[in-house]
């Protein structure tokens, strides 16, 4: 599998488990020409930013509630500077499941 189609699979494995909630629906971002997810309310809440790095908002009250599931977690990375979004690098599409609480949580913060 070469890492472009890795990179493919963790960005359909994001969007897999955020229409789950069925909360969010898949779009082009406003910010770039980029794959994206919206909220029912057209709010942008995850972009697939570059290779294997997707950005994700969630909620000042949002992260409160998922931090102390994730903060420590090695696939996200938080920059207080940045408000309310996120890094999120997993290394592939199985890491993904281990972020899926995340990825509800920004999907019912944004709603």
């Amino acid at each position: 599998m070469s890492a472009a189609s890795g990179d493919d699979a963790v960005w359909e494995a994001v969007v897999a488990v955020m229409l789950a909630t069925g909360a969010v629906y898949e779009g082009r971002s406003r910010f770039a020409d980029k794959p994206a997810l919206f909220s029912s309310g057209g709010r942008e809440i995850a972009h697939r930013e570059a290779a294997g790095v997707i950005d994700l908002r969630v909620t000042r009250s949002g992260w409160q509630a998922a931090r102390v599931d994730y903060g420590s977690d090695p696939a996200v990375r938080r920059d207080p500077a940045r408000r309310d979004w996120i890094e999120l690098r997993p290394g592939s599409a199985a890491d993904v499941d281990r972020l899926a609480g995340l990825l509800a949580t920004a999907a019912a913060a944004n709603s």
